[in-house]
């Protein structure tokens, strides 16, 4: 504690004591005053009753008694006793004390104390005189002010006392340890801080001063701990630069400094291929514009222009752009740069980030080629092709009306019969039979013509500047010749036919969809008779397309509104003339429109991929009704149900099958899958092999439609089948054509030598009958027998028919 602290401390000790003091003296002042009044009062109340006799009487000599007996309360001085009439009946004063404080006694007393009396008697109390009594204060204030002196002067000296003891006391306990604490302090090095010159004492330990020494020996740790970090952090700062500086330096992109103006500050090693320089040239001091290419100094100016105005405030901007820079070699490359001011710099500068992007041009060039072309052949895709038609529908709208050029044709191509080679040979060989008809048709078209490919085999050339229709047709003639001598593919030659669809604009359309959708009808009706030929688009197509896509829909809501029944027609055995087995036929019962020849909604069944879902209605149909028919206790019977081309090469038709059966317990014999002659000879070795597969679950296997295809009976023998159904075109004329006959004998003949058993369908006459039964022919099934009929009227013949040889045998 310092001599002023100390001064300050005695003083307000002393100030502390004085107000302490003077508290005390106002209290016994009014402690006093009090006492005063009580003493008088208490003199007075013992000689008021004699007083007030002596009043009533005119006692002068009780009068004179009760005034010598106030006088012996010693600060009296004057007592007067008085009738009511002002007679004084006794009086008795003496000499007043002359302390020469009237003064301070007046101030603390006021003047002479006087106490008037009144003397009163009786209930009524009646006034009968006055007793008047006056006080020496002088006498009292003497006495007051020795004491209250005594109490100043003690306090003054105890209170001096005091401070004297609690500055002692504290700069002992305080300041002298504050001080030590704050030499230690003092003497702490500043760079290398160290809180063990800080000790406390052990009398300090738990107190505020042990508390405080030890936080500020805390606060010196942590300095130092800060101070170490903050030297860990700077050295951190320093290799961050380092690294920083060496990554700039190695970094792949050309970074620059540069000014406002464009004049190289700074620059790292990268900047030397981009600007064409060798080691020994530095770029430092030369302007940017220099590696600027001409064309592009305009933009790059601008640029700059709007960066020199960047301000501090600002947020920090960026500009970016794609410079053709010209090297010192004069070569060009393309870089793309980042400009950006950099903040809170002395004087403007800019950082230009420099990429080199000649080979990312090169490869998003590649990239939009690849977008646009087929893969595959390289020909234009199908987006391509769709820009390409529209340009040229665009020209046209700009031409003058009534030009010879405003025109255009597209052909749409589709290659015959190539899934056969491509699921038969396998996709390697369809993919080169795809690029090498690519190839042909680059080889056809002109530079003002477009060829390019859909996707899968479909192919298309536009005309974009048609003058006569007849240029479209001696094209798709020229694509006929093209692709008519074979292809020689891993050494086999193959033969493939096109199908061309001829849509004109505007005349059948003059957008993409249109056109695209109308040739694609024209090519299906090439495809239709036979393929190999070209067909222009006719509003008769159009309809006819409608037509197939009502049936279409119409099939798709038969086979969600169970519109679709089984007829059976029986099938004989010639032998015994009993029932040998029924064939399903399916029967389309439309509401409103009545019954649906399945010529009709058939072949749109198998286009559009349905049949899959008819046809395993119709199997697990035929499986429910043997079912039934067998709880009815009626002969077993087999039945034949035809199995289309799609369901048996595209589907899973043997976990189908085996399917169905398992969930509706049929027996796999009593069911007959009848396949047409055309696909076996189309898929022979695949058919085969899921052929095998059915009859491992115990199904029969014939072959229907026999004598349609185009190859000898040979290949019979490699198929597990176990009946041929003559095709009815050789039955109907076996009695009036020898040709049908001959060729209907044989086939009975080869399939018995195969062990197979022969069916002929469509028996109509009695001849036809016995011709067949004449050359050993096992089952007929006809009209002659029974037309296809309801499962409740068949279950009817059934038994009939099991039983006994029909009449007309």
């Amino acid at each position: 504690m310092s001599v002023k602290q100390a001064r300050a401390a005695v003083v307000i000790t002393l100030l502390i004591g004085l107000f302490f003091s003077f508290a005390q003296i106002a209290w016994d002042l009014h402690e006093e005053r009090n006492l005063i009044d009580r003493t008088v009062n208490q003199v007075l109340s013992t000689l008021r009753e004699s007083a007030t006799q002596a009043a009533y009487g005119l006692d002068e000599t009780l009068a004179a008694r009760v005034v010598s007996g106030l006088f012996e309360y010693e600060p009296v001085y004057s007592a007067t006793l008085r009738d009511n009439f002002g007679n004084v009946l006794a009086q008795k004063s003496r000499p007043q004390s002359a302390s020469g404080r009237s003064a301070l006694t007046e101030m603390m007393f006021g003047n002479n104390q006087q106490y008037d009396v009144p003397l009163e008697i009786g209930e009524s109390r009646d006034l009968v005189g006055y007793l008047v009594v006056r006080i020496d204060t002088d006498l009292i204030a003497d006495g007051f002010i020795n004491r209250a002196t005594r109490i100043l002067t003690s306090g003054i000296l105890r209170n001096f006392l005091l401070g004297l003891a609690l500055v002692a006391f504290f700069y002992l306990t305080l300041t002298k340890p504050l001080l030590r604490i704050s030499q230690a302090v003092i003497g702490i090095d500043r760079d290398n801080p160290d809180a063990t010159g800080i000790t406390v004492a052990r009398h300090h330990e738990r107190d505020e001063l042990g508390l405080l020494s030890h936080s500020v020996r805390s606060l010196v740790d942590g300095i130092a701990t800060s101070l170490g970090k903050l030297r860990q952090t700077e050295q951190q700062m320093r290799d961050n630069e380092s690294r920083l500086r060496a990554i700039v330096q190695n970094v792949a992109d050309g970074i620059l400094t540069i000014t406002p103006g464009g004049t190289i500050v700074e620059f790292n090693n990268a900047s030397f291929p981009l600007l064409g320089l060798s080691e020994t040239e530095k770029p430092k001091g030369r302007s940017f514009l220099e590696f600027v290419a001409p064309r592009a100094i305009p933009h790059f100016e601008e640029c700059l222009t709007e960066l020199a105005g960047f301000q501090a405030h600002d947020h920090v901007i960026e500009q970016r752009l794609t410079l053709p820079l010209v090297r010192q070699d004069k070569t060009e490359i393309e870089v793309s740069a980042a400009f950006r001011p950099i903040p809170e710099a002395e004087t403007p500068l800019i950082t230009v980030v420099l990429h080199d992007i000649t080979a990312r041009k090169r490869y998003e060039e590649q990239l939009v080629y690849m977008a646009n072309h087929d893969a595959l052949t390289n020909l234009p895709n199908r987006s391509m092709l769709e820009y390409s038609l529209k340009t040229a529908l665009e020209g046209h709208k700009r031409d003058a009306p009534g030009s010879r050029n405003r025109a255009t044709a597209i052909l749409f191509i589709d290659l015959d019969r190539f899934k056969l080679i491509n699921d038969s040979l396998g996709h390697n060989v369809g993919d080169l039979l795809l690029k090498a008809v690519a190839d042909r048709l680059r080889r056809v078209v002109s530079r003002q013509e477009i060829v390019g490919r859909l996707g899968g085999d479909e192919f298309l050339i536009i005309i974009p500047r048609l003058r006569e229709t007849q240029d479209a047709a001696t094209l798709s003639q020229a694509v006929l010749d093209a692709l008519s001598p074979a292809f020689d593919i891993q050494g086999r030659q193959l033969f493939i036919t096109p199908s061309i669809g001829i849509a004109l604009c505007p005349a059948d359309g003059d957008d993409f969809p249109t056109l695209m959708r109308n040739a694609d009808t024209a090519m299906y009706s090439a495809k239709a008779r036979g393929g190999g030929t070209y067909h222009f688009f006719t509003k008769t197509m159009n309809e006819s397309a409608v037509a197939r896509l009502a049936i279409e829909n119409d099939l798709r809501a038969a086979l969600a509104q169970g519109q679709f029944e089984l007829y059976y027609q029986p099938k004989i055995d010639l032998a015994s003339g009993r029932l040998a087995g029924l064939e399903a036929l399916i029967r389309w019962n439309q509401p409103g429109r009545g019954f649906i020849s399945p010529m009709q909604f058939i072949p749109v069944a198998e286009e559009t991929g349905l049949i899959g879902k008819i046809g395993e209605w119709v199997l697990r149909r035929v499986c429910d009704q043997i079912r039934e028919w067998d709880l009815l206790g009626l002969p077993p019977v087999s039945i034949a149900v035809n199995l289309s081309p799609r369901q048996l090469i595209e589907g899973r038709i043997t976990e189908t099958v085996s399917r169905i059966l398992d969930e509706t317990a049929t027996p796999a014999s009593r069911i007959v899958l009848e396949i047409t002659e055309t696909v076996m000879m189309h898929e022979i070795k695949r058919s085969a092999s899921i052929l095998d597969e059915l009859r491992k679950l115990g199904l029969q296997i014939a072959i229907d439609d026999f004598g349609t295809g185009y190859s000898s009976l040979a290949y019979l023998k490699r198929l597990p089948i176990n009946s041929i159904k003559i095709d009815r075109s050789f039955v109907r004329d076996i009695t009036t054509d020898p040709d049908d006959a001959a060729i209907t004998n044989t086939i009975i003949i080869m399939g018995h030598n195969l062990g197979l058993k022969v069916v002929a369908e469509g028996v109509e006459t009695q001849e036809q009958l016995d011709f067949l039964r004449e050359h050993g022919c096992d089952e007929i099934q006809g009209f002659l027998i029974s037309e296809p009929r309801p499962a409740n009227i068949i279950a009817k013949q059934i038994e009939q028919l099991s039983r006994k040889v029909a009449p007309t045998l």
